[in-house]
């Protein structure tokens, strides 16, 4: 090795010297698509933020979020300096507050500087005592640079469940042929999109069907789909909410809508949900026919993103919505 070799050298970053407070800084900044995915990738899950603020009875939930590709609920509790007892009793509410119904989350994260070591074991005993269905992880936050250059943020994972890595394994292994068709297909239509440039904010790759992407408010979302049954694809407003047949007659009543998305959209209304959607017919099987499905789907996509999405954000549905937060810049 050449001893002339110059290296820079690695300081630590005081989290408040780059995000001043930690509800109106850092959890907004989270919650964004790109440092969503570096927590997805420190965890080994890829989770999606539904709601930042989120209600639960008299307290706010910093990030509601999904784990991709289920209807599982994952709860972020984001705290600045070392963790402490008030913040616990947030997490265990939070985790048991949120779903329909109260159903409870599936996965609970909480992300502080640092962990003190009887919250740390609060979290290994709850992963150890309860039901196999819910999931507590720990995670210290540390920021680093070299010389001048931007802070780095790093996501450590200090406690998790014994079987975590197992379990997250299983989750990756073993895909059917369908799965992993699905899985190679998503993946190619998003390596598409970012070559080809694109308003879409499309989540990572996943092995089932469908491919979500957020249009701004909470229980709405472009979604993408392709069948190897059917042989046909989509691209659709899926309205996942309480007042969806409210929300889809007031759109569907809004003429220069219907004008705009022209024929061959269909306004669905489903037995609990709704869509808006354009469907075509094709062979995913074949992957000669991929460039031309992928044309499709990025062309119909970003025509119902640009002529729904501030519609969508427009809706009078109650006193009650919000707006997810985090998904108005798309």
């Amino acid at each position: 090795m050449d001893p002339k070799i110059q290296l820079g050298r690695l300081e630590r970053v005081t989290v408040r010297d780059v995000w001043k407070d930690e509800a109106q800084d850092f959890t907004p900044w989270l919650a964004l698509d790109a440092n969503i995915a570096l927590l997805s990738e420190a965890i080994g899950l890829d989770i999606e933020v539904q709601q930042t603020e989120f209600p639960v009875g008299e307290y706010r939930l910093d990030i509601l979020a999904r784990i991709s590709g289920t209807e599982d609920f994952a709860v972020i509790e984001n705290q600045f300096g070392k963790t402490d007892h008030p913040h616990l009793g947030q997490v265990l509410t939070y985790a048991a507050g949120v779903g329909q119904g109260g159903t409870g989350a599936s996965l609970v994260i909480w992300l502080a500087e640092s962990f003190a070591e009887p919250h740390r074991s609060a979290l290994d005993w709850l992963n150890q005592v309860t039901e196999s269905r819910v999931r507590f992880l720990g995670i210290e936050i540390e920021l680093w640079r070299i010389g001048q250059s931007l802070p780095a943020p790093k996501f450590n994972l200090v406690c998790k469940p014994n079987e975590w890595q197992k379990a997250i394994a299983r989750k990756t292994s073993g895909l059917s042929g369908s799965d992993e068709l699905y899985l190679q297909f998503w993946k190619g239509f998003r390596d598409y999109c970012e070559k080809e440039g694109t308003t879409l904010m499309l989540n990572a790759a996943q092995p089932i069907y469908w491919q979500w992407s957020g249009v701004g408010r909470t229980g709405f979302g472009l979604n993408f789909s392709v069948s190897v049954r059917k042989k046909r694809m989509g691209a659709e407003l899926y309205v996942d909410h309480e007042a969806a047949h409210r929300a889809l007659a007031q759109l569907e009543a809004d003429s220069g809508l219907v004008n705009e998305l022209g024929p061959g959209t269909e306004f669905q209304k489903l037995a609990n949900n709704a869509r808006i959607v354009r469907y075509s017919d094709c062979d995913v099987n074949d992957r000669r026919n991929w460039p031309t499905m992928f044309t499709w789907m990025k062309k119909n996509g970003e025509e119902l993103k640009s002529a729904l999405q501030h519609r969508v954000k427009a809706l009078a549905l109650g006193p009650t919505e919000t707006e997810d937060e985090p998904n108005e810049a798309r």
